[in-house]
């Protein structure tokens, strides 16, 4: 009777939950494996710390500035939609929305930057694909930024510490 139909209701709700991909972890840039063409913009971050709980991630990025200082920006995204907002190379405004791909194994973050410099405002757009490869020994970055000045795409591989 009613047992077996909630039996039957919750094995198949179980069947569509999908797992998703784990990220959580310390991550260190592999340069060998990356491949960061001709890019304008700055050194990929030597190191990754992605934490959370439940529906949340907490990534931290640490790289070096100009002056070889260590420097780290740090990002809470959701899943529900929602831009998380920051402030990023001093007043410049970082939006990311971050969402699971179907299969739960690639994590989708869509970043805008925008600022002023002399007087003209100005926009790039990032989108980057993040998926476990090698076993989940690493962490393979997909990275397309677009801006005035046209379009770079890099691969960026970490290896989990």
């Amino acid at each position: 009777g009613i047992l077996s139909l909630v039996l039957l209701f919750v094995g198949t709700t179980a069947a569509f939950m999908i797992r998703k991909a784990d990220f959580k972890g310390d991550w260190t840039y592999n340069e060998s494996k990356s491949k960061v063409g001709e890019s304008r913009f700055r050194r990929p971050p030597a190191k990754i710390k992605v934490s959370g709980e439940g529906e949340s991630l907490t990534i931290d990025r640490t790289g070096t500035n100009q002056n070889g200082e260590a420097v780290t920006q740090s990002e809470k995204l959701t899943f529900d939609g929602k831009a998380a907002e920051s402030t990023v190379f001093g007043s410049m405004k970082r939006s990311s929305v971050a969402s699971w791909s179907a299969s739960g194994e690639e994590m989708n973050i869509n970043t805008t930057i925008s600022g002023e410099r002399n007087g003209q405002t100005f926009e790039f757009k990032i989108a980057e694909v993040w998926k476990l490869t090698d076993g989940g020994k690493s962490l393979t970055i997909e990275s397309t930024a677009t801006s005035q000045q046209g379009t770079t795409n890099q691969t960026l591989v970490y290896d989990k510490n």
